[in-house]
């Protein structure tokens, strides 16, 4: 899923993953789910991410995270790749992956 938004903003995301019955799974209390963003696919640097349980929530049957203001607004615009991960014990599985593009804005962080 690519997604598309005005550097700065705070961003609600919402998702469910599902198993082959098409039922939502629910987490278990050793895995973990990661939402990492980098500059593109071949960077090594982390730019964002967030992490289940930490900073990713799990309630009736959906995931939910918060892109905060801080997250992008240093960020310079254009286009960086995401992907989401499952960690569970040495099962390790790449769940969806897709682009964010920041455009531009005009009221800037130090300008508040």
């Amino acid at each position: 899923m690519d997604l598309e938004f005005t550097r700065g903003d705070t961003q609600f995301i919402k998702f469910q993953l599902k198993n082959g019955q098409n039922e939502p799974i629910e987490p278990t209390i050793d895995d973990n789910l990661y939402f990492t963003v980098k500059q593109s696919k071949n960077s090594t640097k982390v730019l964002i991410q967030k992490k289940y349980p930490d900073s990713i929530q799990y309630a009736d049957g959906y995931f939910y995270f918060t892109l905060e203001s801080n997250d992008t607004c240093n960020l310079a615009y254009g286009t960086y790749q995401y992907d989401i991960e499952l960690k569970s014990g040495d099962y390790v599985k790449t769940l969806g992956f897709g682009t964010i593009t920041l455009t531009d804005e005009i009221t800037f962080k130090g300008d508040e």
